[in-house]
Formats: structure tokens, sequence, C-alpha cells
């Protein structure tokens, strides 16, 4: 699998799209790579969560827990053949990508004075990471089959003065049904050394999104250019040799932690 600062380095080589235009001056927020829309699933009213592993829910319970028609934190990837089980090669396979996902294009800045071409992985997103897809646009030059190791790369500029130096950066995700270990994350930074987060998880909840928060130091992730303003930069990549089915909404850089979400089902509390 190619490191994330070697794919920065051959993309000043390859023509891209136009990422889309920031807004316009503002303080920073958040980069976000994905967009926040539970998993791509446009009805969520028929949808079901497994029964497996889940015994408060038990069978033909909803995946969409509140009803509010987006698939959120604490809440469920579904059972698409209902089967009771959500995982590989039991037909819950789901591709929920848009266009601009497809071209690696589903990247967001609030705050930001430049979206670099070298910012990439929304095509890692609203798409069943599974060993059993059809091997269709994927984003892993070595197909469906494990490892599939997602990599999402930040590449960006801030404006002196819209972001407060020294501010802790979240490092927020939103995933589901992950929960094979290890589950280590890889971050490369432009200026300083590289680390490994080892990220917390919920187990025995089938097909469970989670919210999870790494903390990043802003010397980490900034670096200050020839004009006086913060470069962005972080290259993450997510390390499950041994998933073969999980699946990412978005993962973002950001100013707030994202919120969590404390009722799972009746009885139940998701772990912070």
């Amino acid at each position: 699998m190619r490191r994330a600062l070697q794919i920065l380095g051959l993309a000043i080589f390859v023509a891209a799209l136009p990422l889309p235009a920031p807004a316009g001056a503002e303080p920073f927020r958040f980069m976000r790579i994905g967009d926040n829309d539970g998993f791509g699933f446009l009805d969520t009213r028929k949808l079901l969560r497994s029964a497996f592993l889940t015994p408060e829910a038990g069978p033909g319970e909803a995946a969409d827990v509140n009803g509010d028609g987006v698939l959120r934190p604490g809440e469920f990837l579904p059972d698409l053949n209902l089967d009771g089980v959500v995982r590989v090669f039991s037909d819950d396979d789901f591709d929920n990508r848009l266009p601009g996902e497809l071209l690696d294009r589903a990247i967001f800045c609030e705050g930001c004075a430049k979206i670099h071409n070298a910012s990439r992985g929304s095509n890692w997103t609203d798409l069943a990471l599974s060993a059993s897809a059809e091997d269709r646009d994927w984003p892993d030059e070595n197909g469906p089959q494990t490892p599939n190791n997602p990599i999402f790369v930040f590449d960006f500029t801030v404006k002196n003065g819209d972001i407060p130096p020294g501010a802790v950066i979240f490092f927020n995700m939103v995933f589901g049904d992950y929960d094979i270990f290890p589950a280590v994350i890889q971050v490369e930074f432009a200026a300083k050394p590289a680390r490994r987060l080892e990220i917390e998880l919920k187990r025995g909840l089938d097909g469970l999104i989670q919210a999870r928060t790494a903390l990043l130091r802003f010397d980490e992730v900034f670096t200050r250019d020839e004009n006086g303003d913060w470069r962005g930069f972080a290259g993450v990549e997510f390390f499950a040799p041994a998933e073969p089915y999980t699946a990412f909404d978005f993962v973002e850089l950001s100013l707030f932690q994202i919120a969590q979400s404390r009722k799972v089902i009746a009885g139940l509390t998701a772990s912070r």
C-alpha cells in the first residue's frame, strides 16, 4: 500500500480536476473528506439492523434508531439482505458514492483559503469496504480483497488570522462495523515525525456506526508558508489487515470534537 506522503509526491505530477472552491473569508472550522450524509443512504425508512450480537434490538428493528432519515453514530449499518447479520459475503455490500466521491472530489472546508489538489480520499467513503464487493471503481489498486486500508490526505491553506495558532486539532471519523482488532491509524505530517494512533472500538454490536476522535497538535498539522499563512497537511492511513467488512462516512480535521451519540438503543450507552 502506498504511503500517504508518496501519494502527495505523485499528485503534483498528475492532472487533477479542480476541487470545490472554499467559502469566502471566515474563521477555519473544519476540513472534511467525504460528506456527512449517513453513508449515502437516501431513504432509511425500510432499513433494518442486524439481530446478530445485538440482543437488545431483536429482529426487525430499524437501523435508523431515531428515525430522522440519516444513519448516525450510535445507529447501525443496514442488514440489506435481511439474513440477520451485517458482514462480508452476505449481500450487504453497498456503493452509495455520488459522482464527486467517485472522482475523489467530495472534499469540503469551512474557513480555508485553498484546498490543494493533493487532497484525496472521498472515494473511500459511502462504500462497503468488503472483500465480496464488485471490483468496480475500487479505490484500492489491489481490488476489494483484504486488506482495504483507506488513505485520506488533507492538504489545505488557512489565512493567517483565520485560525488561532496553537489550537488543538481534532481528527474526527465516522465509520461502521469496524470491529476487528488491531485497528491502527498511521498519520504523517509535512514537517513533524509520523505517529500511530490506536482507536478504541465498541465491540459486540453488529453493524454499529461509531464516531471517534484523535487529538493532533497544531504544529503537527500546520506550518507557515511563504505568505505567512498556515499550510495544513496530514496523510492518514487506516490499517485493519483482518477487517473484511467496514465503511466510512467521512473523516475531518476540525477545531471541534465530533459529537458522540449517548444512547444507542434503550438500556445501552455508547462508549466514549
